[in-house]
């Protein structure tokens, strides 16, 4: 299998800067301009940050055949095929994104990247997993 690398999930990062851009117009007409100011400008540079780190790769997920390997900030982590109870597929605006749910009962999702829907089912196949979610019909892993 080769290493699929999920995308950017570019309508969360949009979603954020909608929604700091909001905050800070509703908290400046309650009259809060100073809290208006550091929370929708904080808000809106974080979410600019951690955009840019994952486009620069600093944050990525990769899955190959021994699992799932991702990194945040500083720390990589890995989620080993053997650990994988179930890939679970949601569909939101077109785009799929992956959680994962391990052995432990432990679920991990990956809000902030999209999967290919073929991809994934290689990927459950590979991992002799079940792949839940999205529409029964859709998903034959």
């Amino acid at each position: 299998m080769k290493t699929i690398n999920l995308q950017i999930n570019w309508y969360i990062y949009l979603l954020q800067l909608i929604a700091s851009v909001l905050l800070y117009v509703v908290l400046l007409h309650s009259g809060l301009e100073f809290v208006a100011k550091v929370l929708g400008v904080s808000g809106a540079a974080l979410t600019m940050v951690t955009l840019i780190s994952s486009i620069i790769g600093k944050k990525y997920v990769h899955i190959d055949k021994a699992g799932f390997s991702y990194r945040s900030w500083s720390q990589v982590n890995y989620l080993h095929s053997d650990e994988i109870a179930t890939l679970k597929v949601t569909k939101l605006l077109g785009a799929y994104l992956v959680s994962v749910e391990l052995s432990s009962k432990k679920q991990i999702a990956f809000p902030y990247w999209l999967a290919n829907l073929e991809d994934i089912q290689r990927a459950a196949k590979e991992f002799n997993c079940p792949l839940a979610g999205v529409i029964d019909t859709e998903v034959k892993a």
